[in-house]
C-alpha cells in the first residue's frame, strides 16, 4: 500500500483547475489495425496453416500422384497479467487537492476526482504502452521502457521479433555492422568506428558481439541501444560518445559491432528490405513495412535531403511509403529493426476484446474498514506469426 508522493506541495496562491499528467506514448499496433486480433480465447487458440505444392507432369495413360499438402499449426496461449495498486490519500492535506475532498477526517481518505481521473487515464496509457511493446519485443523486454516494471515471471509473452528471430522460416536480412575500433571508458563512453558509416548526434546504436577482457563489457552493451550524444569528425576514424558510465568497468574492450538506421543510410536499408520482399504478398492490401519512430524520422530527413522542392519537403507531414510499399511507423518496435509482413500473418490473441481498459476501483472501507482505495486491471494476451516465408526481418 502506498501514499501519493508529494514532490512539492503548497496550499497558498490560486488553484488552477485540472491535473496535468505526464505524457505517455501510447501503443498503435492494435488501435491502427496493424495486427490480426483474435478474441474469446480462454486457454489456447489454434491458428491453422496450409502449404500446397503442384507437380505438373507429362500426360500419360497411367495415373501418378505427385505434389504435397502440408498442414501446420501456430498457437496463441494468452498469458495472464494484472496491474494492482492501493493508495492512501490522507497525506493531501497540505495541497490544493484537499479542497476537493469532503469535510471531516473521513474525507481526508477520499480520492480527489480530478486526481483520480488523471491517474486512471495515465495508468491506461502506460498499460497500452506495455501491451504494444510486448507485442513486438516481448513482455520481459517491455520492462526496460520508462514507467514500466515487469515482475511477472510465470506468464511471459515472447514477442513477435524474438519469435521471428528464432523461426527458421522467416527471411532475415542482416544490418550492415559498424566494426568498433576502440572503446574508451569514462563517465561517458567514447567509441571509435570504422569510418564506413556516417554517424550524427541523436543516432541510436544497437550493439552486438561485444567482448572484453571482463564480461561486463558484453553484458552492458550486447543487445542494448544507446543514443549518440557527441561526435568528433576531426578524428580518423571519427569517434562518437554514448551515455554509458564505463569508468568502473574492469578489463579492456576487445572487439564488437554496432548498427544504426539514420538519415545517411535509411534509403539503402529500406532498399535491402525491399529487395527481400516476397513477390507473392508484396502487392497485398494488408502488406506493410513496419518500423519504429526513429526509422520514420530518418527516412523523412533522407527524403527531404534528396528532394528538390525548394524547401517544401520540410513543411507538413508526408505519407511514408517506400516505392509504393506502405509503411507503418510504430513507437515500440525495437530500435534498428524492420519487419515486412501482412497484417493477416501477425496475430494477437486475447480472452476479451479491450479487457485491458476495464479497471476495477475498490474503496476498502466497506469491506475491511481500511481507509484506502484499490485499483486493479486483469488482462491476458499472446502473439504469434504465420507464413514466415512471406515475412522479412531486418536486424
Amino acid at each position: 500500500m502506498a501514499t501519493p508522493t508529494l514532490v512539492t506541495s503548497t496550499y497558498a496562491g490560486k488553484d488552477l483547475e485540472g491535473v496535468i499528467a505526464q505524457s505517455i506514448l501510447r501503443g498503435k499496433t492494435i488501435e491502427n489495425g496493424l495486427i490480426s486480433v483474435h478474441t474469446d480465447i480462454d486457454s489456447r487458440a489454434v491458428v491453422k496453416t496450409m502449404a500446397n505444392t503442384l507437380n505438373v507432369q507429362d500426360s500419360v495413360a497411367a495415373f501418378s500422384s505427385a505434389g504435397s499438402l502440408s498442414l501446420d499449426e501456430k498457437y496463441l496461449d494468452p498469458k495472464k497479467f494484472m496491474d494492482a495498486v492501493e493508495y492512501d490519500y490522507s497525506n493531501l492535506n497540505a495541497t490544493w487537492y484537499a479542497s476537493q475532498q469532503p469535510r471531516g477526517r473521513a474525507g481526508d481518505f477520499v480520492p480527489p476526482a480530478t486526481l483520480e481521473e488523471a491517474m486512471i487515464e495515465q495508468m491506461a496509457g502506460i498499460r497500452s504502452k506495455f501491451i504494444d511493446a510486448s507485442i513486438w519485443r516481448g513482455s520481459v523486454a517491455a520492462g526496460d521502457l520508462s514507467k514500466i516494471t515487469v515482475s511477472a515471471s510465470s506468464n511471459v509473452v515472447s514477442g513477435l521479433i524474438p519469435l521471428m528471430e528464432a523461426g527458421a522460416d522467416v527471411n532475415k536480412v542482416d544490418s550492415a555492422k559498424i566494426v568498433l575500433g576502440t572503446l574508451t571508458p569514462g563517465v561517458t563512453t567514447t567509441i571509435q568506428g570504422d569510418g564506413n558509416t556516417q554517424i550524427a548526434v541523436g543516432d541510436v546504436l544497437t550493439f552486438s558481439s561485444v567482448v572484453g577482457t571482463d564480461p561486463i563489457w558484453g553484458t552492458t552493451l550486447n543487445g542494448k541501444s544507446y543514443a549518440v550524444t557527441a561526435v568528433d569528425d576531426a578524428a580518423f576514424p571519427p569517434t562518437f560518445t554514448i551515455a554509458v558510465d564505463s569508468s568502473g568497468f574492469a578489463g579492456t574492450f576487445t572487439s564488437g559491432n554496432a548498427a544504426t538506421i539514420n538519415a545517411f543510410n535509411a534509403l539503402s536499408v529500406l532498399t535491402r528490405v525491399y529487395n527481400g520482399l516476397s513477390q507473392s504478398v508484396e502487392d497485398d492490401p494488408d502488406f506493410y513495412i513496419y518500423g519504429n519512430k526513429a526509422l520514420g524520422k530518418a527516412y523523412s530527413i533522407a527524403q527531404a535531403s534528396a528532394a528538390n522542392g525548394a524547401g517544401s519537403y520540410f513543411i507538413g507531414a508526408k505519407e511514408l511509403d517506400f516505392l509504393g510499399q506502405k509503411m507503418a511507423i510504430l513507437p515500440f518496435l525495437p530500435t534498428n529493426t524492420i519487419v515486412a509482413a501482412n497484417v493477416s500473418n501477425l496475430h494477437f490473441g486475447t480472452a476479451l476484446d479491450a479487457e485491458w481498459n476495464n479497471l476495477a476501483i475498490l474503496p476498502q472501507f466497506e469491506a475491511t474498514g481500511d481507509r484506502t482505495v484499490r485499483y486493479r486491471c486483469d488482462y491476458a494476451f499472446d502473439v504469434n506469426y504465420t507464413n514466415g516465408e512471406d515475412i522479412v526481418l531486418y536486424r
